[in-house]
């Protein structure tokens, strides 16, 4: 597997996080890939950023290929006056927290995975939704 499936895979199986997000079908979606502007709520929106070497001074041979990954992943809600609800969104990101910070997967190459931060309080006028989004570093080995 790969950071991308192993991103994906901890965003559509963790059992606190697709309570919210859906049971059946996790309402999770890589930047771009939605298909319509209208989607069941609350959902969430995914993007691998940059990747950078480490190339740390300390590095044995073996460990060239270690880098960090930044990702960004923005949970989205209603926002039609009475619907619109941060506390729903607050309690998404609790357990996107516990699905990611921390956490690794050897096999995918992912050393660690660590929370940075959790944006103020968004609003997208062309979705119609409030939003947050929480930033995570992975730190990652080539497999």
């Amino acid at each position: 597997m790969t950071v991308r499936t192993w991103v994906y895979s901890q965003l559509t199986t963790f059992p606190g996080l697709i309570a919210l997000i859906g049971n059946d079908n996790p309402r999770v979606y890589a930047k771009k890939t939605m298909t319509s502007s209208i989607e069941h709520h609350p959902y969430l929106v995914y993007k691998l950023g940059f990747k950078a070497n480490e190339d740390l001074a300390e590095s044995m041979p073996d460990d060239k290929d270690v880098a960090r990954q930044f990702l960004q992943v923005w949970v989205h809600d209603f926002t039609d006056g009475d619907k619109a609800d941060y506390m729903k969104i607050d309690e998404v990101l609790k357990q996107l927290k516990l699905a990611l910070h921390l956490q690794s997967s050897p096999e995918d190459g992912i050393i660690f995975c660590k929370y940075i931060e959790t944006s103020q309080d968004l609003n997208d006028d062309t979705l119609n939704t409030v939003f947050k989004y929480m930033r995570f570093q992975l730190t990652t080995k080539e497999t």
